[in-house]
């Protein structure tokens, strides 16, 4: 596959998340209405982050290691395209 049909693969894909995240945000008041005349809440989605130091070192450590691992695929992948 040449690289205009990656390119084109990525923006496509990108395009998408951005379509599904504006059709969600604008159908979100829809959503919770319709949830509600049913019966049924949505719960909210309360991010909570680590209240003590242990909590917080040990949660910077697991995003350090997942975004090595990120790294790590991302740099495997373009030496994958590379050497093809």
């Amino acid at each position: 596959m040449n690289r205009h049909f990656t390119d084109a693969r990525y923006y496509f894909r990108k395009g998408f998340e951005h379509l599904y995240a504006g059709l969600d945000e604008e159908t979100e008041p829809y959503r919770e209405r319709l949830m509600e005349r049913v019966g049924r809440e949505m719960e909210a989605e309360e991010e909570v982050g680590p209240q003590t130091r242990r909590e917080r070192v040990e949660y910077g450590a697991r995003q350090a290691a997942t975004r090595s691992k990120q790294a790590a695929g991302k740099v495997r992948r373009r030496v994958n395209r590379t050497g093809q």
